[in-house]
């Protein structure tokens, strides 16, 4: 039952692999772009977190991927390390955006 769900969790944690060659490119383009508003320092953190991230997501799956099938007390929760690094993006996903009220720098 455990080898199931440890295939069941990297299954899952593979699903955003099918769509990383678009991130790659996105994600590129973000760190090399030069934002001209002044965005706190929070928001620049979660955002530089999740381009990072994205890029770093498939030596994160696959290290995982092999640590939990060579570990046998801990493979379920290596597997699910993956999941947990998805949470933390889609986290910082969602405060990386600049609030309404920033000034525009000239």
């Amino acid at each position: 039952m455990t080898e199931f769900v440890r295939i069941a969790m990297l299954v899952v944690g593979a699903i955003p692999l099918v769509v990383y060659p678009f991130i790659v490119i996105a994600s590129l383009m973000g760190l090399g772009s030069n934002s001209h508003i002044h965005i706190p320092l929070f928001n620049r953190i979660m955002n530089q977190f999740f381009l990072w991230g994205t890029l770093i997501y498939p030596l994160v799956f696959f290290g995982c991927y092999r640590l939990s099938d060579k570990i046998n007390e801990y493979s379920i929760l290596v597997a699910f390390f993956p999941l947990a690094f998805l949470i933390l993006l889609w986290g910082s996903f969602h405060f990386m955006d600049a609030p309404a009220n920033t000034k525009v720098e000239k």
